[in-house]
């Protein structure tokens, strides 16, 4: 393993220049404040020899056996899912693959050429993804798989089926949120308040708009920025509460509002240093509550302190499994005492009908709004959607990069439902347009 110590101004230099020097697949080890208190001081670890930032073109003809052999096997798993297809041999040894031919209703391929940014085998690779795309929409939902049916049986012009034909504007809508994995009692409704838009005339996206308005709603944490502002972070472990309560404290700070940041996350292993390397970069300390009486004495400080001043006060919690009774429990002791609103943190890209239940699990707490987060990396926005609706929560921020300074974007139901409506072909992650809203 390769070790190396960055130091920067900040930790989003520190970052880009670990991703320079030693890839992408470098992990932090640590990360302490510069002894002369400025910037940031990052030690990282990579398998191997570090990986160079620039690639020479003598190194690109090496990736190319590697690429045909992903692309024939994921050709062999095309030919797997299809009916009646025959399985295709596989080699042994100590991993199998399947041998690099094209599939058969594909001509032969030409001799291998010199390596192109395009070429055909991605052209074939993204119909595979299609087809895929095509299998998974009809399995997400039975509003999907029956309006393929009614297509069909219109485009026959079957005299039974033809008046049942749903419009193209409705069959766009209901093949987005399959793909999303938009389902349930959720999906129904939408789907519901959409069709009757529709009938009223409204084009697609604001017709979606105003369904998601109705179902979820949205409430920016902008619209109360000349009141004070005490807020508990909850969610999952791992859901990005942390990272989240540094950029609202950076968002804090740029809008002149005294601060005050506390940790209540003393159990989990590096919480506290992790939010104390954020808190040291913005100049401010970062105060540690071990209990309910002294998190309420901090919150009872902050706000007197504060003297009629806009003043924020951001908890950082432990994150919390919401079926465990005892540790939600506990977790709504610290908010009473504090009097805090608590904020659900929800993850995108997991399974929506697991984020549904965890969604309903954590309304035993109460949060108002919640902040979507990982939207960077995620194609599909279900999750968020689902455990909104299920705990009954308005959809506030969203953040798409795991920088800090690049900070929280207001989600809205018109840039919501324009990100729904994308073209799954062309679809990527979401943009980040800094102190604007969400866009496609």
């Amino acid at each position: 393993m390769r070790l190396k110590t960055f130091q920067a101004r900040n930790m989003a230099q520190a970052l880009a220049e670990v991703r320079k020097v030693l890839g992408e697949d470098a992990i932090i080890v640590a990360t302490v404040p510069a002894e002369d208190g400025r910037g940031v001081v990052v030690t990282a670890a990579v398998d191997g020899a570090a990986r160079s930032s620039v690639a020479t073109p003598a190194s690109l003809p090496v990736a190319v056996p590697a690429a045909e052999a992903v692309l024939a096997e994921r050709r062999a798993a095309a030919g797997r899912r299809r009916p009646g297809a025959a399985e295709m041999p596989l080699r042994s040894g100590p991993r199998a693959v399947p041998p690099v031919a094209p599939p058969p209703d594909l001509p032969p391929a030409s001799p291998p050429a010199r390596p192109v940014l395009r070429s055909r085998a991605d052209d074939v690779d993204d119909e595979i993804e299609l087809e895929f795309e095509r299998e998974e929409t009809a399995s997400i939902t039975p509003a999907a798989a029956a309006t393929a049916r009614r297509e069909a049986a219109a485009a026959e012009e079957d005299p039974e089926t033809v008046s049942k034909a749903v419009s193209p504007e409705l069959a766009q809508i209901e093949r987005a949120l399959a793909f999303h994995g938009i389902g349930g009692q959720t999906g129904r409704r939408l789907l519901a308040m959409v069709r009757e838009r529709l009938r009223a005339g409204e084009a697609p996206d604001r017709a979606l708009a105003q369904a998601l308005d109705r179902v979820v709603g949205f409430d920016p944490l902008g619209r109360t920025a000349g009141r004070p502002q005490a807020l508990a972070l909850i969610g999952l472990a791992g859901a990005g509460k942390t990272v989240t309560v540094a950029k609202l404290a950076a968002r804090a700070l740029t809008q002149g509002r005294r601060l005050t940041v506390v940790t209540a996350d003393t159990i989990r292993a590096g919480g506290v240093e992790q939010l104390a390397a954020y808190t040291g970069l913005l100049g401010i300390d970062l105060l540690v509550a071990g209990s309910s009486r002294e998190l309420a004495r901090v919150a009872a400080r902050a706000r007197a302190d504060a003297a009629g001043e806009p003043m924020t006060l951001l908890v950082d919690t432990a994150g919390v499994n919401p079926f465990f009774t005892e540790e939600t429990e506990e977790l709504a002791t610290l908010i009473d005492a504090a009097e805090l609103e608590p904020v659900l943190v929800l993850p995108a890209g997991i399974d929506p009908f697991e984020a549904a239940d965890q969604g309903a699990a954590f309304s035993v707490l109460h949060p108002r709004r919640a902040i979507c987060t990982r939207l960077d990396g995620a194609r599909r926005l279900g999750a968020v959607i689902c455990a909104a609706a299920a705990a009954r929560v308005r959809l506030s921020e969203a953040s798409v990069t795991a920088h800090v300074s690049e900070g929280l974007n207001p989600l809205s139901a018109t840039g919501l439902a324009q990100l729904l409506l994308r073209d799954p072909l062309n679809l990527r992650p979401a943009k980040l347009d800094r102190d604007a809203e969400i866009r496609p």
